[in-house]
């Protein structure tokens, strides 16, 4: 079993709790790692950090699914640091870590016990407020992989994280020049077999280059903090509010794509959205349109696509208010969801008067428009509703008689 969950705010709380942990059981190596990882999505804020110590592989890794599904609502980043792994990682157990760690934009470290506190120092710089996602990418072999980002002046600090065996970061600036330890890049994690992670502070906007290189498979993350972000929604009708989207895209119908943008001052504005694999490359740019422009935020809808079915992130590209250009990724990798059929919810008693005027209504649900009629004994009564999207209707009967 999993649980009790333990929430709280209080440092010391939380380190009572953790010495009070006790052992039960264990000898088979597996555990109930992924039930684990859910409860603690479900009573977190979205959009939180989720850090999984862990010396074995998951046991329920056939709950991963729907912990997916949550991830993209929360938005959360789920990191594991395992020190073991039962001594395969080709089995599905291990590769739902993997996995789970891709779609958040989280990695998986491998480490010894012994690098454990190394570790902490770094996760302790790693969780900031106003964290932006720069670049997202999960390769299978080895190799290396060059990229050029613009640093717009609004990031205040980047870290680049790389999760793989062998792993080197080299950082240049836009004049080319390489930047070296002495010179404000910063060594937060150096594990030579397992992982590396840099931070520094940019000095000049522009195209960054950053190379990196793993002798096997590998993960790379680029964060920025910065308070300049985005949150997307997905709709089967175009939409200028947030509140009428969904947070993952529905798979065989055509779907809107609805930004969020956050901390973005006029005249800055959003040009594109790039729809791109776990490797990075492109699968579908949609050119974006302003659709309202509010003070604190400003909303930009795109084209109708068809979600692809491989998990995808998504590219904010455009320019910030003085022309610099910008760019953020998903905290998030989407992944098309099947549209279930409608939810129709109704009081399970309405009180009226005999020959009185009566009035019925219900409150529907549903990711997809719907027809909507209501009926007695098969017969229908009133007219039938074609509604776009999730909403309420009510029927008004002339004369209400006995059932």
């Amino acid at each position: 079993d999993v649980g009790p969950v333990t929430l709280t705010e209080d440092p010391a709380v939380f380190q009572r709790e953790l010495r009070e942990l006790y052992v039960q059981g264990g000898g088979d190596c597996p555990e109930m790692s992924v039930g684990a990882i859910k409860a603690a999505v479900e009573v977190s804020y979205p959009g939180s950090f989720i850090f999984v110590f862990s010396d074995a592989r998951a046991k329920d890794y056939h709950k991963k699914d729907e912990l997916l599904r949550l991830l993209q609502l929360k938005q959360s980043q789920v990191v594991f640091v395992l020190t073991g792994d039962c001594g395969d990682r080709t089995h599905p157990g291990y590769l739902a870590y993997e996995e789970i760690a891709a779609t958040s934009s989280g990695q998986v470290f491998h480490l010894d016990k012994q690098q454990v506190t190394e570790v902490l120092k770094w996760v302790e710089s790693a969780i900031q407020a106003s964290k932006v996602h720069l670049l997202s990418t999960d390769h299978e072999e080895q190799g290396e992989h060059t990229w050029r980002i613009p640093f717009d002046p609004s990031l205040k600090e980047v870290t680049i994280s790389l999760s793989g065996p062998g792993p080197e970061i080299e950082v240049r600036d836009p004049l080319g020049r390489i930047l070296q330890k002495d010179e404000g890049l910063n060594v937060l994690l150096n594990i030579p077999d397992s992982a590396k992670v840099v931070a520094f502070k940019p000095e000049h906007p522009g195209l960054w280059s950053i190379k990196v290189y793993s002798s096997g498979r590998h993960s790379v993350r680029i964060t920025g903090i910065s308070n300049i972000n985005f949150r997307a929604g997905f709709s089967t009708q175009p939409s200028l509010d947030l509140n009428h989207t969904i947070e993952w895209p529905l798979q065989g119908v055509p779907i809107s794509l609805v930004i969020n943008s956050t901390g973005l001052q006029a005249p800055g504005r959003v040009d594109s959205v790039e729809l791109s694999r776990s490797s990075g490359q492109p699968l579908l740019t949609l050119p974006t349109q302003l659709l309202s422009n509010g003070s604190a935020h400003q909303l930009w809808g795109g084209p109708p696509f068809h979600a692809p079915e491989e998990r995808f992130y998504l590219k904010v590209k455009g320019e910030d208010h003085e022309g610099n250009p910008l760019l953020r990724v998903s905290g998030v990798a989407y992944r098309g969801v099947a549209p279930g059929g409608p939810l129709v919810s109704m009081p399970p008693r309405i009180h009226g008067y005999l020959h009185q005027p009566l009035l019925v209504s219900c409150s529907v649900h549903s990711a997809l428009p719907f027809r909507l009629q209501l009926r007695r004994h098969g017969a229908r009564l009133g007219e039938e509703r074609h509604l776009q999207e999730s909403g309420n209707s009510s029927w008004e009967i002339p004369r209400a008689s006995k059932a």
